[in-house]
């Protein structure tokens, strides 16, 4: 039986017992535990092998002259994609228009029932650069579990060095490629615990949902973010797909079917990465070379879709505040605030869009600084859809290589696993 299969038979069976099981405290309190365990397991593996293989994969491509090209590559790919899927919330808004809701009063937030998903990181550029570059250089290892982007460079940096003197270089490299291929194992040991647990992650997720009170005043965003990914997932990304391989984009989307139905669920970028970084390997063939670059920097500066749910809330939030149709000049702020904002939520593994629309009513001002609070009711809908979108962008990006044997041999749908 194929992985994709065996996520979907765990995720409906959490989906089912979530409409079915009365809401008992001690049902919900073990499901949850589960998912806790689950995701704390995914964030405990994630961070040593995206730092041991980050490190590796950047001396690669420095050995074979094409690191430059790859960032560049991946900066434009990235780049195209928020302004691409931002114009496309935007767009749609003029032919399916966002509608007024209620006005809120209520500003005590949105909590998840699990506790360290709350933890909202954003202390500001200033301190983002300081905490780049700390007095210490071992103190990057002990920030939180979050903004792990001091690391990362320091992986990068350190890649760039292994290319120098080889005779000197190649032990730290082969330690590096050791421990990059045991925390893969490691990984890909979770891939297969998720066939296990999925369900306890659509339960949670569906509660969530299910507790959402008043769909109906919220059923123009709703419509429009389900045509905008729609038109995104099936049309936008595989037409980007085509048109830079000349690949099948559906085949190519059935490779990597396992992480999206993780990311449906789970809506945590950094928890994604493990089962993606996997399935890219071994049904799409992407080579540790690329993937080992190319996963981390679009899973951290590419939340395209975060980037479109933050558009679309923003119209509707704008919309609900004046009794005015729109401005030109508040389209194009929703734009360019939505794309500019999308790079900012690098330390964000949960709640992308919370912090977005934060930031977004915060930079907005004239008295629309709690204006987020409106969105909060389907907040737990939106995130999943944003974390949905951000990882079929990591993947269908990093695919956007052509083949290589370098980079990237694709492997038959009959050897999928």
């Amino acid at each position: 039986m194929k992985l994709w299969l065996k996520y979907t038979l765990s995720a409906a069976l959490g989906l089912l017992l979530a409409l079915l099981l009365p809401s008992i405290e001690i049902v919900d309190t073990v499901f949850t535990s589960i998912a806790e365990f689950t995701l704390r397991f995914g964030r405990f593996l994630v961070f040593p092998l995206v730092f041991f293989t980050l490190s590796v994969s950047v001396c690669q491509l420095r050995r074979s002259g094409e690191l430059l090209k790859t960032v560049i590559r991946l900066i434009v790919l990235s780049l195209s994609a928020a302004v691409l899927y931002s114009l496309v919330a935007v767009g749609l808004s003029f032919i399916l228009p966002v509608e007024r809701i209620p006005i809120l009063t209520d500003s005590t937030g949105w909590q998840s029932a699990i506790p360290f998903r709350n933890e909202i990181f954003n202390p500001g550029a200033a301190e983002y650069l300081r905490g780049l570059f700390p007095i210490n250089g071992f103190n990057i290892f002990q920030n939180s579990g979050a903004f792990f982007l001091p690391a990362l460079l320091f992986a990068f940096l350190l890649g760039t060095q292994l290319f120098h003197d080889r005779e000197e270089a190649e032990p730290v490299y082969n330690l590096f490629d050791s421990f990059s291929r045991m925390f893969y194992k490691m990984a890909a040991l979770y891939s297969r615990l998720l066939v296990i647990t999925l369900f306890s992650l659509s339960f949670y997720s569906v509660r969530h949902i299910l507790a959402i009170q008043d769909f109906s005043a919220y059923f123009s965003i709703i419509r429009l973010v389900a045509v905008s990914s729609v038109l995104v997932l099936f049309v936008l990304q595989p037409l980007g797909v085509f048109l830079l391989t000349k690949r099948n984009p559906y085949k190519e989307m059935r490779a990597f079917l396992p992480g999206m139905i993780t990311a449906l669920f789970s809506g945590d970028h950094f928890v994604n990465m493990l089962v993606i970084t996997r399935m890219l390997k071994e049904n799409s063939g992407v080579k540790r070379k690329l993937s080992g670059f190319s996963v981390p920097f679009l899973t951290l500066f590419s939340r395209s879709g975060s980037a479109l749910i933050t558009a679309v809330s923003m119209l509707t939030i704008l919309k609900s505040y004046s009794s005015l149709e729109l401005t030109a000049f508040q389209i194009f702020w929703v734009l360019g605030a939505s794309i500019l904002i999308s790079y900012i939520l690098f330390a964000q593994s949960y709640l992308t869009v919370y912090t977005a629309l934060i930031t977004a009513c915060s930079f907005y001002g004239r008295g629309l600084n709690d204006g987020y609070i409106l969105i909060l009711p389907v907040l737990p809908l939106l995130i999943l859809v944003a974390g949905f979108l951000d990882a079929s962008n990591t993947a269908f990006l990093t695919l956007c290589f052509k083949e290589d044997k370098e980079l990237r041999i694709p492997e038959d749908p009959e050897d999928f696993i």
